[in-house]
């Protein structure tokens, strides 16, 4: 039974990585239009989390476009396609989300409300800061959206999410063997252990140097370096540190909003996997970390 399960979970999970590099690298038309499904995908699920507790009852399909909405503002405001004033379409959505509570039938609509709020803040919020990342340059802008377009630190960003995940596994799974180890957060996330979160960052901050190194491997992709290769070695370890470090909170946090409406999957859609929440949970925290790293290192260390 087990052969069958991890080979399926492999298959998605390839699956899943080749379409989300070809997106980013195919440019900025195929990566706002994978990320916006992604940010619908995602807030449907923790909508549909929400409606299963009983909580409340919110329509998914409004509000998780409503989120999409915001991702693609965030795009067009990030690489000059349209001007920041595009957001104006986000706040006439947020406006009449607060109007529609006052007709509402709910028996507690600001816990409705609340929840709403939540996952605008939680999930479309920092999926939208994406485009930021990925127009994160020293020349921007150049008036030019494909030149602008810098996927890079995008690229970076996923790598080290997935490096970490899996050097944390690989040392917590080895040290469980050779000693005792120690919870990380057991309330939460009883497998978690400080072992393993040391061998995440650790395995994610040889992987920054490594890409500091690797600016031949970025030309051989046909990327554009950008701002890449103005950072220096101490930088692209920070931001790997920083990455690493986050993207265990992301994770943690969506265990403890799973763990409070009693849930082990936020969906289905992944064979092997569970849910795109289950997926993308640590990026939620890791991508805005990423960003005040980005903007923090510009301005101190330019």
């Amino acid at each position: 039974m087990k052969l069958p399960s991890l080979i399926q979970r492999t298959i998605t999970g390839l699956l899943l990585v080749a379409l989300m590099i070809w997106a980013i690298l195919s440019g900025p038309y195929t990566f706002v239009i994978f990320f916006a499904i992604l940010t619908f995908g995602i807030l449907w699920e923790y909508f549909t989390l929400i409606n299963v507790s009983r909580e409340c009852h919110i329509l998914r399909p409004v509000h998780s476009f409503g989120g999409m909405v915001l991702f693609v503002c965030a795009f067009l405001a990030a690489s000059h396609i349209t001007p920041t004033s595009i957001f104006i379409v986000y706040l006439i959505y947020m406006m009449l989300m607060f109007i529609s509570r006052l007709y509402t039938r709910q028996v507690n609509p600001l816990r409705e409300l609340a929840f709403i709020i939540m996952g605008q803040v939680y999930i479309a919020g920092p999926m939208s800061l994406l485009s930021f990342i990925a127009f994160h340059t020293k020349a921007f802008p150049m008036d030019d959206m494909w030149k602008d377009y810098c996927p890079i630190f995008i690229l970076s960003l996923f790598f080290f999410i997935w490096i970490n995940d899996t050097g944390a596994y690989l040392t917590g799974m080895s040290c469980s063997k050779l000693m005792r180890t120690h919870k990380l957060f057991p309330r939460v996330s009883p497998k978690k252990t400080w072992e393993g979160l040391i061998g995440g960052v650790v395995f994610a901050m040889i992987l920054g140097l490594l890409l500091s190194y690797g600016g031949y491997v970025w030309r051989h992709l046909g990327i554009s370096l950008h701002e890449g290769v103005r950072l220096s070695r101490l930088s692209w370890i920070g931001m790997a540190l920083t990455v690493s470090i986050f993207s265990t909170f992301g994770d943690l946090i969506e265990s403890f909003v799973k763990r409070a409406v009693g849930v082990k999957d936020s969906g289905h859609i992944l064979p092997g996997h569970g849910g795109l929440w289950d997926r993308f949970d640590s990026l939620l925290m890791a991508a805005p970390a990423m960003l005040i790293f980005l903007i923090v290192n510009a301005i101190f260390f330019k």
